[in-house]
């Protein structure tokens, strides 16, 4: 792939997650740099940081986490993203059943897409083309 992310950024609470999700974007080669936030205050944190230096283009949410959830983390990122100019697609990534989370995603503007676990090599270049018009070549 000629056009690579800068950063990828994985908010999830389990460690092996993490873990299979970071494999899955290393192996399709669509970014730089992946970092991984196992809560939503080190999640926002990491996006902080960057200050639009090394602005994650792309970020994958849990939302069932313990003490904040994603939801929590979509709030504090709209903050976040007025104040430093953080322009980021959000895609939920999680294993809840529960049907209002899906429909609750639909209807807020910093949530791109609600997507079920787990990640894939295929979802991820569906996404990549979707919104970054490239192609993770797989």
């Amino acid at each position: 792939m000629q056009n690579k992310l800068n950063c990828v950024l994985l908010v999830d609470d389990d460690e092996i997650t993490n873990f299979l999700q970071k494999h899955v974007i290393l192996r399709t080669g669509i970014a730089r740099n992946i970092h991984i936030a196992e809560s939503v205050r080190d999640g926002i944190d990491i996006v902080k940081e960057f200050e639009g230096s090394e602005n994650p283009e792309l970020i994958f949410l849990d939302l069932n986490m313990p003490g904040l959830t994603g939801w929590d983390f979509i709030e504090e990122f709209k903050t976040v993203r007025e104040t430093y100019g953080k322009k980021s697609v959000v895609i939920i990534l999680t294993a809840s059943a529960n049907p209002d989370d899906e429909k609750k995603a639909s209807t807020l503007e910093d949530i791109s897409e609600y997507r079920s676990k787990p990640l894939t090599d295929v979802m991820v270049n569906e996404i990549v083309e979707k919104y970054f018009g490239v192609s993770a070549g797989i």
